[in-house]
């Protein structure tokens, strides 16, 4: 990591944290204890209140009492609006859109997703956008409208067809309004997702997207969740790639006026370690405050049907160093509206990809992590497997041979005392196991693992770090198939 970036994050640390703050990596409840059901959304602020749309899955209540079991196809159930003015504490303000309910037309087995809302002030209306696909109406984009920006929304109209886009309808879609209070469609084409677009809403309602303009071809599988936020004069396209509802590195490029030139498209820095926080680009929340604004990026995070891990939202800030934008993957945040100022929460925990849930499919290494393997024959082993204790994965350290294995990660963070934990099983026999905590300026710690037929919680409390950087990991010697099983890490600041 660049000097700056590591500047930037120590001085963020040490500023005092505001009182709200935002966890990631957990079921996120609104203010009656509910959980809270939005995916695939938007976010509209009116006056001092942000208005937070997304759409409710039957798969996502299943899978929120049971995360071991996921699905494979989605069914709608609702649209539902939140509302809060710390962007921390939600209030369940109803449902915009209801399967059955009279008037809306909208159906259980249809895809509704990839939606936003905006304010229209010659119609006085609020307008919903949203991808759907019925049998009665075919793929599109429906449109629907409501007096209030709580709703409910009534169905206005479907439009099955978007000038200019070479597949005819959206792919992933997200809402954008300009400086100036005119709306957009940002979206990659349905069935090619290679061209990205941008297209007006048109007309004096907004129920209409108009022609499109084509804005850069992708040299390769395609892009998902193509969202947009504007920065420094600059509009910053973002996407993720084409992994269907799995975690994504994410890409931008920028332009001086909406429709282009873009640049080329580059990596969004900081979401390939752990594939932007497990999560998929969703959209993005300017914060604009008294002293500054942050950009927020708005992670959707499909566990419901990857089964990758814990919680369905991710929210973490960028941070810039002049036009270029990074990735703070953090899973704890301490943000304050009212300045429109951030900084880490006491509560992060500062391990990379901690569960093992951001490779979508076992890897002989993992994301965020350097596996090595010595004095072994034959092919390197597959380091991440079903069977994690809280997600579908776990680093599992199990040669085929007489070996000598790690897994390492080395960990920039702010100077301090901290506490290492992990789970752990173990089929023992091994001549040597061991979780370790070295490179911190102070002599290496480690606890020798023993058998452990169920997960066990193995702690290394009372790390001093003196040189902002930390290496961490599992090391194993063992002879044929003897398996040590990791899973969840944490590392989290002790300091008062």
């Amino acid at each position: 990591m660049k000097r700056a970036a590591i500047a930037m994050l120590v001085a963020l640390s040490s500023q005092g944290a505001p009182a709200q703050t935002i966890h990631n990596d957990v079921f996120w409840k609104d203010t009656s204890g509910t959980p809270i059901y939005s995916q695939g959304g938007g976010m509209l602020k009116v006056g001092r209140r942000y208005y937070w749309y997304g759409a409710k899955y039957e798969e996502a209540v299943a899978y929120a009492r049971q995360p071991a079991v996921h699905a494979a196809n989605p069914h709608f159930s609702a649209v539902t609006v939140y509302s809060s003015e710390n962007l921390v504490d939600w209030r369940f303000e109803g449902n915009a859109i209801t399967v059955g309910a009279a008037g809306q037309r909208f159906a259980r087995d249809a895809w509704m997703g990839r939606l936003g809302v905006v304010y229209n002030a010659r119609t006085r209306k609020y307008v919903l956008v949203s991808q759907y696909a019925g049998k009665e109406t075919g793929p599109g984009i429906v449109f629907a409208t409501s007096d209030t920006p709580a709703g409910p929304f009534v169905f206005a109209r479907h439009q099955a067809v978007v000038d200019g886009v070479a597949t005819r309808t959206p792919g992933d879609q997200t809402v954008f309004v300009d400086d100036d209070g005119n709306p957009y469609l940002i979206f990659s084409g349905s069935g090619d997702r290679r061209s990205l677009y941008v297209a007006p809403l048109d007309g004096p309602d907004y129920l209409h997207v108009g022609p499109a303009t084509r804005v850069y071809d992708v040299p390769g599988g395609g892009r998902e969740g193509n969202a947009m936020f504007k920065h420094g004069g600059l509009y910053y396209f973002c996407s993720s790639e084409l992994h269907g509802w799995n975690a994504s590195r994410s890409y931008y490029m920028t332009a001086r006026a909406i429709t282009g030139p873009y640049g080329p498209e580059r990596s969004l820095q900081g979401t390939e370690a752990d594939f932007s926080h497990v999560s998929q680009n969703g959209f993005f929340i300017p914060v604009q405050g008294t002293e500054a604004t942050t950009i927020l990026y708005a992670g959707d995070r499909w566990s419901d049907f990857a089964g990758n891990g814990i919680g369905y939202n991710v929210w973490v800030p960028l941070s810039f160093e002049g036009d270029v934008p990074h990735f703070r993957s953090l899973s704890a945040i301490d943000l304050d509206t009212r300045r429109g100022r951030w900084t880490v929460g006491a509560a992060n925990n500062y391990v990379l990809n901690p569960s093992f849930e951001a490779d979508r499919v076992p890897q002989t290494g993992v994301a965020g992590w350097v596996t090595s393997w010595t004095n072994l024959k034959g092919a390197a082993p597959i380091v991440n497997t079903l069977g994690g204790r809280t997600g579908r994965w776990a680093l599992t350290l199990a040669p085929t041979a007489a070996a000598m294995g790690s897994a390492v990660q080395t960990i920039t963070l702010p100077n301090g005392r901290y506490a290492l934990r992990a789970w752990v099983k173990s089929t023992g026999g091994q001549a040597v196991a061991r979780l370790f905590a070295t490179g911190y300026g102070g002599a290496t710690i480690a606890r020798d693992l023993m058998q452990a037929d169920r997960w066990t919680e193995i702690t290394l409390p009372s790390i001093e770090v003196t040189n902002q950087h930390l290496q961490i990991g599992a090391y194993v010697e063992s002879t044929d198939r003897q398996a040590l099983v990791v899973d969840d890490f944490q590392l989290v600041g002790t300091d008062p």
